[in-house]
C-alpha cells in the first residue's frame, strides 16, 4: 500500500530511517554505519519538510512501513531525496519500485523537467545504482554537511556528490 505521509507518521519515518542508513545491528547494502555515526534524521528534521510542493510517500506491507521517499520542487527539477527501504526488504527491486514512483509522482504533481539528488561520494555501489537509472554526475560537490545534525562522518573527505537525470 502506497500513501502520503502526515505528521502522525513521523515518528515511524524516523525509525524506517535511521534503522535503514545507520544501524549498527541490522545493516542492509545502503547503510552508512561504516562511514557516518548518530542519527540519518530526526522528529524536528522531518518535520521540517512538511512544506509546499514537498512529499513524503510511504509504502507499507500490511501494516509494517517498509519504504519511503522525499520528492520536493525546485524551480523546474524535484530534488528526490530520503530514499529508504527496510534492510529486509532490500535486494528485492524495491528501491527500484520507490525510486520509479517517485520520479512518476514528481513529474505528474509537479511538472518538472528533471531531477536531482546528493550521495555520499564513497557510497561508490549506490551511486552506481543511480547511474543504471540513468542519472548522471554533475560534476558539483559539497562537504558533508556536519552542521545540519545529520550525523557525523568517520573518515575525512566525505563529500556530497550531486546527481541529476533529465526527463
Amino acid at each position: 500500500m502506497l500513501i502520503e505521509a502526515t505528521q502522525q507518521h513521523i515518528p515511524d519515518i524516523v525509525e524506517l530511517v535511521n534503522l535503514s542508513y545507520r544501524s549498527q545491528d541490522l545493516r542492509g547494502w545502503t547503510s552508512e554505519a561504516d562511514v557516518i555515526e548518530g542519527d540519518r534524521i530526526s522528529a524536528q528534521q522531518l518535520q521540517d519538510l512538511f512544506i509546499t510542493d514537498s512529499k513524503i510517500l510511504l509504502w507499507f506491507d500490511a501494516a509494517e512501513l517498509i519504504a519511503c521517499v522525499h520528492v520536493q520542487k525546485h524551480k523546474d527539477q524535484a530534488y528526490i531525496g530520503m530514499l529508504t527501504t527496510h534492510p529486509q526488504w532490500q535486494n528485492q527491486g524495491l528501491g527500484k519500485q520507490v525510486l520509479q514512483f517517485a520520479e512518476d509522482f514528481a513529474q505528474t504533481n509537479f511538472a518538472v523537467t528533471g531531477f536531482k539528488m546528493s550521495v555520499l561520494s564513497c557510497r561508490t555501489e549506490l551511486i552506481e545504482f543511480y547511474l543504471r537509472r540513468g542519472y548522471l554526475p554533475t560534476g558539483e560537490t559539497e562537504d558533508y554537511p556536519i552542521d545540519a545534525n545529520v550525523g557525523q562522518p568517520l573518515f575525512e573527505n566525505i563529500r556530497l556528490l550531486h546527481l541529476v537525470k533529465r526527463i
